[in-house]
């Protein structure tokens, strides 16, 4: 089975490096993921990618692992460190979450958030 904590890693430094296509090679092509700027969820690694793709247009996130915890054979709860700077710099919020992954074929399936944002 692929490293989950492995590829968590990959895909938060990808995101942190505003790296589109490396967080595209961690996401199953039926990914689902919540839409925190519009509400509902989306649905396919294309749709998951073009949101980050509008996010990094409008502010600035940062995410810091705390701590990746295994569950099970298919998931993960990551607890998160998350600074938001408006597009200036200007810090909107800096506040912890815990989501839960789900994977499937070694890629990420699912993320659901568990508390914060």
């Amino acid at each position: 089975m692929p490293d989950r904590r492995a590829l968590l890693v990959e895909v938060y430094d990808a995101f942190n490096g505003r790296d589109l296509d490396g967080m595209g090679r961690a996401f199953h092509p039926e990914v689902e993921w919540p839409d925190l700027l519009e509400g509902g969820a989306l649905h396919g690694r294309q749709a998951v990618v073009d949101y980050f793709r509008r996010q990094f247009a409008l502010m600035q996130p940062e995410a810091e692992i705390i701590d990746i915890t295994l569950v099970g054979e298919d998931q993960a709860i990551v607890h998160v460190q998350y600074a938001v700077r408006d597009v200036q710099g200007g810090l909107w919020s800096d506040t912890r979450a815990r989501l839960r992954f789900t994977f499937e074929d070694g890629l990420i399936r699912r993320m659901a958030v568990v508390h914060g944002l």
